[in-house]
C-alpha cells in the first residue's frame, strides 16, 4: 500500500510574535514535511512571515473570526487542496473557533480533513458546546456520504484538539464525568451506524501537559476517520504517531520541550491506498 497523503495536527497554544518560538515551531514543521497540516491558536504577522520564508513550497489558509486565535492550514503546492471555513463549528458562539475543512483530490479520489479546536474547560456549558460541535461533525460526515460516489462512503478525517476533559459541575459531584468517559461518549457517537467513524489509536495516549502535577498529562488531541480508510501503522499498530514532550525521558526534558514548542504534542499520520 502506497502513501496517499500525510497529515499533521498541532495545537501550538498562543502562537504569535515570540520570534524564537515561532521559528522553532516552523523549523519542526518543515522537517516533518506533511502534505497537509493544521495549527491551532495562531495569531500575529510573524507567523506568516516565518512560514513563507521557511516553507516556500507550501500554501497557507487562516480561518477568520474576530478576536479569536485562528486555525492555520498549510499544504504542499504539489497537492491539490481546497480549504473552506466551517462556521457551524462555532455553535453560534462568536468567540469559539470555526472548523477548517481541507478537501484533497488525489488519484481521482477525494479526501476531506476537518481540522478542529473544540471548546475547552470542564464546566457544564463547555461540555455541552463540545457535544454540539461533535453533532456538527457527524452532520458533515453524513452530508459528505450523501454526495460520495454510489456505493461508497466519504473519505473523512476529523482531527485536532478535541479537549475531551470531562465535566465537573460546581457543587454537584454526582454529575462529574472524567475525560475518559467523555471520550467514550464521543466514540459511541462517531461509531454509530449512521456516522461510520472510528478513533485511530495513537502511539502515546496523553498529548497535553502544562508542567503541573494537576490535572497532569491528559489525552486531548485525537483523530477520527471513516471506518473503511487505511492508515500507515506506527509502533504497536498505532495509526497516529505522537511526537513531542511525550518522547522525552525526564520531566526536566519534557518541560524544556514544552517551553521551546508547546504543551501539546504533535499528531502525525498517513492515509494509504487500498
Amino acid at each position: 500500500m502506497a502513501k496517499v497523503i500525510s497529515f499533521l495536527s498541532w495545537n501550538v497554544e498562543n502562537f504569535h510574535n515570540d520570534s524564537t518560538r515561532v521559528n522553532n515551531v516552523v523549523d519542526q514543521l518543515a522537517q516533518m514535511a506533511p502534505d497537509v497540516f493544521g495549527l491551532y491558536e495562531v495569531k500575529g504577522a510573524a507567523v506568516f512571515q516565518a512560514m513563507v520564508a521557511k516553507m516556500p513550497n507550501y500554501s497557507f489558509f487562516v480561518t477568520e473570526s474576530p478576536g479569536v486565535p485562528e486555525i492555520l492550514i498549510g499544504h504542499k503546492n504539489t497537492v491539490s487542496v481546497f480549504v473552506t471555513q466551517r462556521d457551524e463549528l462555532q455553535s453560534k458562539v462568536p468567540t469559539l473557533r470555526p472548523g477548517a475543512l481541507a478537501t484533497v483530490t488525489k488519484g481521482g479520489n477525494i479526501y476531506s480533513l476537518l481540522f478542529l479546536h473544540l471548546k475547552s474547560f470542564p464546566g457544564p456549558r463547555d461540555w455541552g458546546l463540545r457535544d454540539d460541535m461533535f453533532q456538527h461533525v457527524a452532520n458533515l460526515k453524513r452530508a459528505l456520504d450523501r454526495v460520495a460516489p454510489e456505493g461508497t462512503k466519504a473519505n473523512f478525517v476529523a482531527l485536532g484538539d478535541i479537549n475531551t476533559m470531562g465535566m465537573s459541575p460546581a457543587y454537584n459531584n454526582d454529575l462529574d464525568i472524567d475525560g475518559a468517559q467523555e471520550l467514550g461518549y464521543v466514540d459511541n457517537r462517531m461509531n454509530a451506524k449512521v456516522n461510520g467513524m472510528r478513533r485511530l489509536p495513537k502511539t502515546h495516549h496523553n498529548t497535553w501537559w502544562n508542567k503541573s502535577p494537576k490535572p497532569g498529562p491528559s489525552s486531548l488531541d485525537h483523530v477520527y476517520a471513516s471506518e473503511h480508510m487505511i492508515f500507515k501503522k506506527f509502533a504497536n499498530d498505532s495509526e497516529v504517531e505522537v511526537t513531542g514532550w511525550v518522547n522525552e525521558t525526564t520531566d526536566a526534558k519534557k518541560k524544556a520541550w514544552i517551553d521551546k514548542f508547546s504543551d501539546h504534542s504533535i499528531l502525525f499520520g498517513e492515509i494509504r491506498d487500498s
